[in-house]
């Protein structure tokens, strides 16, 4: 009676611990699901800029961020590099100058457009 019982319980377990290896196997096979695309729009001044990147102060935030151009193509020697557009109005924009940036985040927030407000008294 005794090793009915334990062979029972063993037979038990064993089942138990298969069913949960098995949901855990088919909770590891799924993918990933999708984060959501995160992006948004800012509204703030220009402090600073380079030739690839600009820094925008948005209204109400203590630190500018940093925002870069979108990679288009492939490796630098195929011809790839940052968006041409994006590049053309980084270098348009005046610093103290009162922007709207639309922007992506991949890897790190990207310059999806820019327009200008209002140019900085100084620029006029």
């Amino acid at each position: 009676m005794l090793t009915r019982r334990a062979a029972v319980r063993f037979l038990a377990g064993a089942l138990f611990a298969g069913a949960g290896l098995r949901t855990a196997r088919l909770a590891a096979d799924d993918p990933k699901p999708k984060e959501k695309k995160r992006s948004g729009t800012v509204v703030g001044t220009v402090t600073a800029k380079g030739k690839d990147w600009v820094e925008v102060k948005g209204d109400g935030e203590e630190k500018a961020r940093r925002y870069v151009p979108h990679w288009v193509g492939s490796a630098p020697k195929d011809g790839g590099g940052p968006d041409k557009k994006i590049l053309k109005k980084i270098k348009e924009l005046v610093v103290d100058s009162r922007v709207r940036l639309e922007w992506e985040f991949e890897e790190r927030a990207r310059v999806v457009k820019v327009e200008v407000l209002k140019l900085p008294e100084k620029a006029k």
